[in-house]
């Protein structure tokens, strides 16, 4: 149930980011006038308990950026943030953009094919029954020397010579 809480804590201070400022901002500020009630049952004055819960409390700001870093959902705000600005870029230069969409494209696409091709020839097993009774003949002549791969499987290649 704690852990329930806590995802959707973290998730609503993603989406809500105004709502979740607004209420650390007030409870911060519950807990400085507790600590300043507290001086001034102490026997304090009003502005210096309200200084001194201030200075025991500590800077608010650095206060903020530890409960935002416990939130855990600072880096998805900055790789939003960095998307913003890298679409800003893009947008500012479309030749540049256009170039880069390209280059990406090919690259890509040539990648695929040579995978397809090394997949379909190295990768995969032969598309025959009994691969191990492969054999390679070569016939040659005085300017060319080709291979001719055979399965021995096959009945002419028994009789004549596999």
């Amino acid at each position: 149930m704690r852990l329930a809480r806590i995802v959707v804590h973290r998730f609503r201070s993603l989406f809500r980011r105004f709502r979740a400022e607004t209420e650390m901002q007030s409870e911060l500020d519950i807990h400085l006038a507790q600590l300043t009630k507290e001086y001034m049952a102490a026997g304090m004055d009003e502005p210096a308990a309200r200084r001194a819960a201030r200075i025991e409390f500590g800077p608010l700001e650095g206060i903020k950026e530890e409960c935002r870093d416990m939130r855990r959902i600072h880096w998805i705000q900055e790789l939003s943030q960095d998307l913003a600005y890298a679409a800003r870029l893009l947008a500012k230069n479309p030749a540049f953009t256009l170039t880069a969409v390209l280059s990406l494209a090919l690259g890509i696409g040539a990648n695929t094919a040579v995978f397809s091709v090394i997949d379909a020839l190295m990768l995969r097993k032969l598309p025959v029954r009994n691969p191990q009774q492969l054999v390679v003949f070569f016939e040659s002549s005085p300017d060319v020397r080709r291979p001719a791969i055979y399965d021995t499987s096959y009945e002419w290649v028994k009789n004549y010579g596999g």
